[in-house]
Order: structure tokens, then C-alpha cells, then sequence
């Protein structure tokens, strides 16, 4: 009887253990998905790049970019008083093992020009499709790609 409670027991803390854990990776990955959009929409280069591995690569459409240095420079390049927004949605984090990670997430994506307020419809909608992987800085996209589902009829 006791065996059988400590065996109960012992898969009852690793299920508890395991689930706790994934979590843990959820969490901290799709906060990277929604610092993401915001340092980006903020033109915030430094923090932004530093969402990513040192050797990690950022493909928007067409365009790759390899190198946390690389894609600072891109947000960098691209402070020019237009606006822009990510409205991310459909987070879908996937653990692989203790220090792996993917994802998929759902983005529409507004902008404007300098000056203005308004905007005539989304520029893109998309999905991210990422790889996340454990650091000794904690959780970073090691790999991230913005896949075009979607845009408007010009």
C-alpha cells in the first residue's frame, strides 16, 4: 500500500512538475512575441534586438537580417516619424524540450506616415513563425519569420 502511494505520489509531482514547466516556457515565449510588437511599434532598437540571440535570424516577407547587431540596425534605420502598430493575437507556443521551443503567432499590422492619424486598412496580416531557445539570459527567438497571409487590394 505504501509503494502504491509513493508511486501515486511521485507521478503526481512529476506531471505537476512538467506542467508547471511548460507553462513557465509559455509564458516567457509569448511575452517575447508581445515585447516583440511593442519595442518594434516604439522603434526601441536596443531592447528589441535584445528579444534575440546573438546569432539569431529576422526574416520580414522577403528581407533576412542575421545578428542581434543587424537587426538593431534595421529598427535603427527605420525611425522616421511614421507610425506603425502590431496587433498580435493567436499566441501558440509549442515546448520542444527543457531549452527549445516554437511558436506561431497571428499579426495584423497598421501604419501611417508622419503626421497622420488615420490609416485606410492594414498594410499586412501575417503569421510570425518563430524558434525560441533558453539563454544564460533567459528565453530569446532564436529564429523568426513573418510568413503574409493577407493584404489590401490597392
Amino acid at each position: 500500500m505504501i509503494r502504491k502511494l509513493m508511486l501515486v505520489t511521485a507521478l503526481f509531482f512529476t506531471a505537476f512538475t512538467t506542467s508547471f514547466a511548460a507553462e513557465d516556457v509559455y509564458r516567457a515565449c509569448s511575452n517575447l512575441v508581445t515585447d516583440y510588437a511593442y519595442h518594434r511599434d516604439q522603434f526601441n532598437a536596443v531592447e528589441f534586438s535584445n528579444l534575440f540571440t546573438e546569432n539569431a535570424s529576422l526574416t520580414v516577407v522577403s528581407q533576412t537580417w542575421v545578428g542581434r547587431s543587424n537587426i538593431e540596425q534595421r529598427i535603427e534605420g527605420l525611425k522616421t516619424g511614421s507610425s506603425i502598430r502590431h496587433e498580435m493575437s493567436t499566441i501558440r507556443i509549442v515546448p520542444i524540450d527543457d531549452d527549445n521551443a516554437t511558436g506561431v503567432s497571428y499579426a495584423t499590422i497598421y501604419a501611417a506616415p508622419a503626421g497622420e492619424t488615420s490609416v485606410s486598412g492594414f498594410v499586412l496580416m501575417g503569421e510570425y513563425h518563430d524558434e525560441f531557445v533558453r539563454t544564460a539570459e533567459g528565453w530569446k527567438i532564436s529564429k523568426r519569420v513573418l510568413v503574409q497571409k493577407y493584404s489590401l487590394e490597392r
